[in-house]
């Protein structure tokens, strides 16, 4: 090994010493130091005698090292962190789309009335964003007539998808019912294609085949299907508490019944989501279109409470306040933290990709009711829901990367500039 870098000239004093010394250090004596007192020996203590550039040198590659490992550590953490930032909006429409689905077939177990439990829903829903809109003093009317006739409509067809919703639960199946009411993707699409003049794509196209298709494996009509009894072959008409809840499952007609609300609440939402964006590029609140809504919700649950118990006579055998009730009260409220979260899914991500992750609401449909029930889906009704599924990925990643691609246009424009 050559020596000259390493050897000290007989000419150097060191004052800690009394007399002059040869000493030949090289890398591997530094390195083969006995593990145990390595961390007891201090750098500086070993090249006392190695010349100066031969320090810079190695304090350099220690420090260089030293830094490499620390940088590598930075960004590993920074991109660990990236990654749950830029997930943050998928993880919040899964939890949402979870809530929201658990709650419903929950609610649906404990035989209470969705609409009874709904009242107090509605009703702190109002009332936070009447609050809100009174803290921020914005009007509760905006915009010209046109725009208040749109806000009406847009009000009514809003709140008939959620009776809809509800109505149909009573008469289908949970999967049955969350595949039609998905479809409201592929209606928005072709809407939007109709009224915003947008260009129809092969994936909308191919989108529309499979959510048709879905839709009849889904519905399994008689002219077509022979043994549609395997989904209600389980079905019986149940009496629990004394309150003769009957289960419509069982009845083919009221399950045709059930699929034709559950489609008309996805074309009504279908069109209130166009609405919607048609109210906002017209500069109205967001949180006024809420509050029409809501109100309009609660006024609504308000008669129909008034109808079953002052001319009915729902309650007068048996009282409204169980804890069935108070329960399935208690979950409705979390529809307004589900409801939340999907509104901040929204700003985190693009909608395109919330309306695909949304799309879960299928599958833990399916999961809920084929472990909890006795209600079993048959391989129509999973491979409809499957299409459906499709279909909305189709739709919603051809969504995407048309946003991505104005997106990326929009900042080469600004940067050029």
């Amino acid at each position: 090994m050559k020596q000259g870098p390493y050897i000290v000239e007989s000419d150097i004093a060191i004052n800690s010493f009394t007399s002059t010394t040869n000493v030949s250090i090289d890398n591997d004596s530094v390195h083969n130091i006995d593990p145990p007192i390595k961390p007891l020996i201090d750098v500086d203590e070993l090249i006392t005698t190695i010349n100066n550039d031969e320090t810079l040198h190695r304090l350099e590659q220690k420090c260089s090292s030293s830094l490499t490992l620390h940088s590598y550590k930075q960004n590993q953490t920074k991109l660990s962190s990236e990654i749950i930032d830029r997930c943050k909006g998928i993880i919040y429409a899964l939890i949402g789309s979870c809530f929201f689905t658990c709650s419903g077939f929950i609610i649906k177990q404990l035989r209470v009335d969705f609409f009874d439990a709904l009242l107090c829903r509605f009703f702190l829903q109002t009332s936070i964003l009447i609050a809100f809109i009174f803290y921020r003093k914005k009007k509760l009317i905006n915009g010209s007539i046109n725009l208040i006739i749109l806000q009406i409509v847009r009000t009514i067809l809003a709140t008939s998808g959620l009776f809809l919703f509800y109505m149909s639960y009573r008469y289908i199946p949970l999967p049955d019912l969350t595949t039609c009411r998905y479809t409201q993707v592929v209606w928005t699409a072709i809407l939007s294609m109709i009224i915003f003049r947008e260009r129809i794509s092969i994936s909308t196209i191919l989108a529309i085949i499979l959510t048709l298709t879905g839709i009849v494996l889904v519905a399994q009509p008689t002219f077509l299907f022979n043994n549609h009894q395997l989904l209600l072959i389980k079905n019986k008409i149940i009496t629990i508490n004394k309150l003769n809840y009957t289960n419509f499952e069982a009845d083919q007609s009221y399950r045709s019944l059930g699929l034709c609300l559950a489609l008309g609440c996805a074309l009504s939402i279908s069109f209130s989501m166009i609405l919607n964006k048609k109210l906002l590029i017209s500069k109205i609140p967001q949180s006024i279109i809420m509050l029409e809504f809501s109100l309009f919700n609660l006024f609504l649950l308000i008669l129909y409470h008034i109808y079953n118990r002052f001319i009915l006579f729902k309650y007068v055998n048996h009282t409204m306040f169980t804890w069935q009730y108070y329960l399935a009260t208690s979950i409705a409220l979390m529809q307004v933290f589900s409801s939340t979260l999907r509104q901040y899914a929204i700003k985190l991500e693009y909608p395109s990709i919330i309306s695909i992750v949304e799309s879960s609401d299928i599958l833990f449909a399916i999961i809920l009711q084929n472990l909890f029930t006795n209600v079993k889906s048959n391989w129509f009704v999973l491979i409809g829901s499957l299409l459906v599924t499709t279909s909305i990925f189709l739709v919603g990643i051809n969504k995407f990367w048309q946003d991505r691609k104005k997106l990326l246009e929009k900042k080469n424009k600004n940067n050029r500039k």
